[in-house]
């Protein structure tokens, strides 16, 4: 074989032998690239994943804003009031969430009673207790309904039978208090106000209740 062809068969190797190494450096980069694109896809998923998770509650739950944090938990003077008016929910607040029969009972919405307590029916509201006997909103807005058009007696003791079914209507001892006053009966409208206090300090009518109690504490005479 001449020198020319052993010339050109070596060059024809050295060709296939660059041609065999080029290919396998890009396998390796293309195995190189593939793993790191799965490792981006991984480390996207880990870190986005929360953050959908928060966007389909927060779409599912009303009133919220799509990528708004979560609101912190109150603190501070307002939300000892906030508290102390949760007390107050289960019997005036906590109207709101009665009976769907009273709800539709006309003359009787008990979503009314903090607002519009006197376009609330007495006979209404007793219908509807008559058929929940063991609600005490119902109870309470009857009490409201009859306060509400004077007839504090009567509204007293629907209160009773409300702070019966329930101890913690703090509302019932305003109405209850309100009718002792009028009644003459200043000691035991000191002690429903002092009751409605101890469940509500800073309920809605912890203003009069104070007041109450500061203009009927009997006066020390000086020395």
């Amino acid at each position: 074989m001449s020198e020319e062809a052993r010339a050109s068969l070596q060059a024809v190797r050295l060709a296939q032998e660059a041609a065999r190494l080029q290919a396998r450096r890009q396998t390796q980069q293309a195995r190189l690239w593939f793993l790191t694109a799965v490792g981006a896809l991984v480390l996207g998923g880990i870190t986005i994943a929360p953050r959908l998770s928060h966007w389909w509650h927060a779409r599912r739950r009303p009133g919220t804003t799509i990528g708004s944090a979560e609101p912190a938990p109150p603190t501070g003077p307002s939300a000892m009031g906030a508290a102390a008016q949760s007390a107050e929910a289960a019997s005036a607040s906590a109207l709101e969430s009665a009976a769907p029969s009273a709800a539709s009972e006309e003359g009787c919405d008990t979503e009314a009673v903090r607002s519009t307590p006197w376009r609330l029916s007495a006979e209404a509201c007793a219908r509807a207790f008559a058929l929940h006997p063991n609600d005490p909103t119902l109870a309470l807005a009857v009490a409201h309904a009859e306060h509400a058009h004077g007839h504090l007696s009567e509204g007293a003791q629907w209160a009773k039978r409300a702070l019966a079914l329930d101890p913690d209507a703090a509302e019932a001892y305003v109405l209850i208090a309100r009718a002792d006053v009028a009644d003459g009966r200043h000691e035991d409208a000191r002690a429903a106000y002092h009751h409605y206090l101890q469940l509500a300090p800073r309920g809605w009518h912890h203003s009069e209740a104070r007041a109450a109690l500061r203009s009927s504490r009997p006066k020390t005479s000086a020395n």
